[in-house]
């Protein structure tokens, strides 16, 4: 049994009920695997229905499981995040784990040379996206009286630059502070906000498939092999602190500065090789989903 922890410190025992966007491939689908494993329960989404079942049919066959549930989702569409909701709360009678995952990546080029179709499907999905999910969990949430939003992090965040990442990094720079200023709304209800990064993980937004890899991927492949980590290191990590997380405001971030720095000092004698193990999974396996949305 877990106990859920709202704003005032009220517990609700049992199974987690919990809603991930974007959760048919990558990270999210790693978040849900890791629920499932505990014993959870979990709606995935997509953004079309071939995928959702691909998922749900893949995580069954894996985890025996019958707690894994989907809706089809498109979280630039606000009706469609709505139904979300509303169809997980018909299949759990209440949810108390939202967690805003769905994002796509900018193709990598400076920011005037990028189409602007690309510019601004990735702000409608990764910040407005963003907005419409804790907007409609957090009304929700007020309804069934307690319930976690957790809005996934990413480059940008902190405020660094990246000039073949300014859409991207507009992003989630938005994404901290729409975050910010929903902790604190939330202060003194019921319920309760979290900020989650998970750092480089090795999904096809930071590893692309082998007809996509470009001189921005292979300019940085040195780096990425310090700092990135595969899906199933890091999600055990995320999800296993989102379960115990009682403070309204709690930050669960996988790649602080003393990890970081320790990755590079470590690099001096010891060399990663988690890009190249990613490449060779990816060109060996075939994907859930082939375009950069989640």
């Amino acid at each position: 049994m877990f106990a859920l922890y709202g704003a005032k410190n009220a517990v609700v025992t049992g199974s987690i009920n919990t809603v991930i966007t974007g959760s048919t491939r990558g990270i999210g689908l790693g978040l849900a695997r890791e629920y499932l494993r505990r014993g959870h329960s979990v709606m995935i989404s997509g953004r079309n229905q071939q995928t959702c079942d691909q998922a749900v049919t893949l995580l069954q066959a894996e985890l025996a499981t019958n707690r894994v549930f989907a809706q089809v989702c498109d979280v630039t569409d606000i009706g469609s995040v709505e139904a979300l909701w509303d169809s997980a709360s018909a299949t759990f009678g209440r949810i108390d784990h939202w967690i805003n995952n769905a994002g796509r990546n900018n193709p990598k080029a400076q920011l005037d040379k990028i189409d602007w179709p690309e510019i601004e499907s990735t702000i409608d999905t990764n910040l407005l996206g963003v907005i419409r999910g804790s907007v409609v969990a957090y009304r929700g949430m007020l309804r069934q009286g307690s319930g976690w939003i957790f809005n996934m992090e990413g480059f940008g965040a902190e405020g660094m630059i990246g000039l073949e990442q300014v859409p991207y990094g507009v992003t989630k720079y938005g994404v901290r502070y729409v975050t910010k200023a929903l902790v604190k709304t939330a202060a003194g209800s019921p319920v309760c906000i979290g900020y989650l990064s998970p750092g480089m993980v090795t999904t096809e937004m930071a590893v692309p498939q082998a007809d996509r890899r470009d001189e921005f991927f292979f300019k940085n492949r040195k780096v990425l092999n310090i700092l990135a980590d595969h899906v199933e290191t890091v999600t055990p990590w995320l999800v296993e602190r989102m379960l115990v997380a009682r403070k309204n405001g709690t930050a669960i971030r996988w790649m602080g500065f003393a990890r970081a720095a320790g990755r590079f000092m470590l690099s001096l004698v010891y060399k990663r090789h988690v890009i190249e193990e990613a490449m060779s999974r990816q060109d060996n396996q075939p994907t859930l989903e082939t375009s950069n949305d989640v």
